[in-house]
């Protein structure tokens, strides 16, 4: 995996010791897990199975995810990664989250634009991502990284759900 640096931010692997720091900024909000297709982790013991999840999938050749760090301080404030991919087609989705303390500041659109880089230099063709309909921050994010809207769909509200919802969705062609 290849570690991205922008103008603001460090997007590295992810690593043993990363989940205080990920339970702390977004796991554990419920605010942020609105947004998200996870329930709220009410423990780290949830946060910690996650990030052993992470690390299995990376030690078993999976490149695709980022811990977003802020330059100069390595803790991980955020997660980008590939959650769906047709390699034949040469497509993927790209899913994400950022700790609520820095919605607004343009990180989240930095971090999606230099993945979305990534990914084409990795050889996919059009990176796409979906939302909730009603996800404003997200939508704005996807057009500021170059995506446009592409359909309107419906997603599993929350893993382990049967409960769909309305989602948008939108893309980036290289």
């Amino acid at each position: 995996m290849e570690i991205i640096e922008t103008e603001r931010l460090i997007l590295r692997p992810f690593r043993q010791g990363d989940q205080q720091a990920m339970f702390d900024s977004w796991t554990s909000d419920e605010q942020v897990a609105k947004w998200c297709r996870w329930y709220t982790h009410k423990d780290i013991s949830d946060t910690e199975a996650l990030l052993e999840m992470y690390l299995n999938e990376a030690e078993n050749g999976f490149p695709y995810r980022w811990a977003i760090t802020l330059k100069g301080a390595d803790k991980p404030i955020g997660c980008i990664d590939v959650v769906g991919m047709d390699e034949k087609e040469s497509f993927c989705e790209i899913g994400y989250v950022i700790s609520r303390k820095l919605w607004g500041k343009g990180l989240m659109t930095e971090t999606v634009r230099a993945v979305t880089e990534e990914l084409f230099r990795c050889g996919f063709k059009k990176v796409i991502a979906a939302c909730k309909t009603d996800n404003i921050g997200s939508r704005r994010v996807m057009e500021k990284s170059g995506m446009t809207f592409a359909a309107e769909g419906v997603y599993q509200e929350k893993f382990g759900s049967d409960k769909t919802i309305p989602v948008f969705y939108y893309e980036i062609k290289r």
